[in-house]
């Protein structure tokens, strides 16, 4: 829910749109991040790596509540993402994880969260993301590490050796449930 207080928010744009709306929201004086990671695309004639965005039609802004309307009219942004018909406001920590994670320049793909299964809760403790805390998958391969992006159903998945994770204690990680099993070497 927003208040009088910035909070970060997630926004729809138009699809293939989300550097034009960036550009339209920061002449409109938001502060904004759209994140962008580098790609390698192979035409007929030739290879170029491009950036593009990380989650595609996404954009995140920081607003006010009295911001809310004005942000909606600029050209390209369809809505704000809404959970239970409220604003969904996205943690100040996951922004900077993701800002992280990027400026890392490890290879992260974007997964939505309700394909993910839940896990131990691992922390890195060494390599360029050192420090961070996050999911181990039991669904994929092992020894991916995601971090979920509340408010928006998604999450960063990236690949990271088993033996630069640790396991957080107990009290910091969820119960299991029963039927599935995880494993962590």
């Amino acid at each position: 829910m927003l208040t009088s207080e910035p909070q970060w928010v997630a926004l729809y744009t138009n699809p293939r749109a989300e550097k034009k709306a960036e550009q339209k929201m920061v002449a409109a004086g938001f502060e904004v991040y759209l994140p962008m990671r580098k790609e390698l695309h192979t035409w007929s004639d030739r290879k170029k790596w491009v950036e593009v965005p990380l989650l595609k039609s996404y954009i995140f802004a920081k607003i006010t509540k009295k911001q809310e309307v004005p942000l909606l009219n600029v050209p390209n942004v369809v809505a704000m993402v809404k959970f239970n018909g409220q604003v969904a406001t996205i943690p100040e920590k996951e922004i900077q994880m993701m800002k992280d994670f990027i400026a890392a320049e490890v290879d992260v793909q974007v997964k939505t969260t309700e394909k993910l299964h839940s896990g131990v809760r691992v922390r890195i403790h060494s390599g360029p993301l050192e420090g961070k805390v996050g999911m181990l998958i039991s669904d994929c391969e092992e020894g991916n590490f995601a971090v979920e992006i509340t408010g928006i159903s998604m999450a960063m998945v990236v690949h990271v050796d088993k033996d630069l994770m640790e396991v957080l204690p107990n009290d910091e990680n969820p119960k299991p449930r029963k039927r599935k099993k995880f494993i962590i070497r």
